[in-house]
């Protein structure tokens, strides 16, 4: 394990490199989650790394390591994390590279965004993890109840006052750049999510997108349903794509959830029975 510091497009970026012990099977990037940090990720990447692969983990700009002056000073869009972050990330995975493929593991937000990366197209296969659009008005019954205070009270009235979004105080999503956290409310509240935002060229980007995806959908979400992950896949028209649920009973929790996929306490069963065939390339 061994952290790496990025600096290109006057950003500071935090990675963590997973090296396996002999030649790599392929090299993994961890697309974190909208506000969750790298370590959350590290039980998955230490165990992929004893699978033979080289892992790579990292921070979007203004979460978690990548910080590097404090985050009211950080103007840093969703869109930035895609087209400059995503950008690096994959610029550096290929230094690392010695002919193997090059496989992007997302955690929700990650899938979403790549295919803005200008670099996307060097990627061999995306895995994602209850990775789907966003519209509030169509996700799961629990955020339909609570989101409205996020999106019309919380964000508009914190994130001006705090000069960013002060979401660990408000135990809601974690601290983010405020123009992140703005672009991401006008996103959920847009039908279509962020499809509904971005330009003709990064929509181009989606068209062009032909890395093969295998996407999970997890049954027990509280937060996406599995229409979301339908509705995501369906802006990759040019890729081939498998949909696979998982579900509890596949293992012996009673509940996996939006985030718990990534627990060691998984590794037995989702992981070796489900994550590794689907790092697979045919």
């Amino acid at each position: 394990m061994r952290s790496i510091e990025l600096t290109a497009n006057h950003r500071y970026l935090h990675c963590v490199n997973f090296e396996p012990e002999s030649a790599a099977k392929a090299t993994i990037v961890v697309a974190s989650a909208l506000g969750v940090k790298q370590r959350f990720y590290q039980p998955v990447a230490k165990w992929l790394s004893k699978q033979g692969y080289r892992v790579i983990t990292f921070d979007y700009y203004g979460i978690g390591q990548s910080v590097d002056k404090p985050l009211k000073q950080i103007n840093s869009s969703i869109t930035d994390w895609a087209e400059l972050d995503i950008t690096t990330v994959i610029d550096y995975a290929q230094s690392c590279q010695n002919g193997e493929p090059l496989i992007w593991l997302a955690h929700s937000l990650g899938g979403q965004i790549v295919a803005m990366a200008h670099n996307s197209d060097k990627i061999d296969k995306m895995v994602t993890i209850a990775s789907g659009t966003g519209y509030w008005l169509k996700a799961s019954q629990q955020v339909r109840r609570t989101a409205w205070l996020l999106w019309y009270f919380a964000v508009p009235i914190a994130t001006p006052l705090a000069g960013y979004f002060p979401g660990k105080r408000l135990n809601m999503v974690g601290d983010m750049p405020a123009a992140a956290m703005k672009e991401w409310s006008r996103w959920c509240r847009s039908k279509d999510y962020l499809f509904d935002n971005i330009t003709a060229e990064q929509q181009a980007c989606y068209d062009t997108f032909k890395a093969p995806i295998h996407a999970f959908n997890v049954t027990d979400d509280e937060l996406l349903q599995r229409s979301n992950i339908e509705n995501l896949l369906s802006h990759y028209p040019n890729a081939d794509k498998v949909l696979e649920d998982l579900s509890p009973n596949m293992t012996q929790n009673n509940r996996i959830g939006h985030f718990s996929f990534f627990r060691s306490q998984f590794k037995d069963s989702l992981w070796q029975e489900h994550l590794l065939s689907a790092l697979q390339l045919s």
